[in-house]
């Protein structure tokens, strides 16, 4: 196994480990930085498998990026998903079991932007995917279409589809100054587009058409006593 890119983050994986293990971790197995020859970087860090980590531990905490395998036990899938995802971190996640169906239910629930079936990172290699982290791992994708289209600049453009015989107009309840109705129509107008069922749109259709005759109407009364 190659050294480690950056001195400091060497360091920084020794320490986690020291405060894995002063919280209760043991190591069960670790590599060796065998022969180095004279002059070579200090920047080696061996493979290291440790257990009775928890998420008290920087371990379980923060990203280590590097050859440390912590191991926790579990009794049911809910915890083991409940464990995976006690983290601010979610860039990717593997998931190993004998039953496929298994491991992607599993997969499915952790909160990460990939996720690979009894392997690790392989998504990465699948350049026709999207990669990239979810929470505090970042935004934004990387390769595939989604990565082409963060390169890009989208402009979104508007225009009336039956323009110039009907044309896009503020309702009258809420140009300004806002009616006192103003909050109901809106609410009602949102009902009428989005409801849950066919009744509660129609119910929500016929107050928006109500309040606008109203509205209508109250703007008529007062251009006849104008007048």
């Amino acid at each position: 196994m190659g050294a480690i890119c950056l001195q400091d983050h060497s360091d920084k994986l020794q320490s986690v480990v020291i405060d894995a293990q002063e919280k209760g971790a043991e190591i069960t197995a670790r590599g060796s930085f065998g022969h180095l020859a004279e002059g070579a970087v200090d920047q080696f860090f061996p493979p290291t498998v440790i257990k009775n980590v928890n998420h008290s531990m920087k371990l379980m905490q923060d990203e280590t990026f590097g050859p440390i395998m912590p191991i926790m036990k579990f009794s049911t899938d809910e915890e083991v998903i409940k464990l995976a995802n006690d983290s601010r971190f979610g860039l990717g996640c593997g998931v190993f079991s004998g039953s496929q169906r298994r491991a992607k239910e599993i997969a499915s629930q952790i909160h990460c932007g990939n996720a690979a079936i009894n392997d690790f990172a392989t998504s990465y290699m699948c350049q026709s995917l999207p990669f990239g982290g979810v929470k505090d791992s970042g935004f934004g994708r990387l390769g595939g279409v989604e990565g082409l289209r963060d390169c890009c600049l989208v402009k979104s453009v508007v225009e009336d589809r039956w323009w110039p015989h009907i044309k896009t107009i503020i309702p009258k309840p809420i140009q300004y100054p806002v009616a006192e109705n103003g909050f109901t129509f809106e609410e009602s107008l949102v009902k009428a587009l989005y409801g849950l069922s066919i009744g509660d749109r129609l119910g929500a259709l016929v107050n928006v058409l109500k309040i606008i005759s109203e509205q209508n109407w109250s703007s008529t009364k007062r251009k006849i006593d104008l007048d």
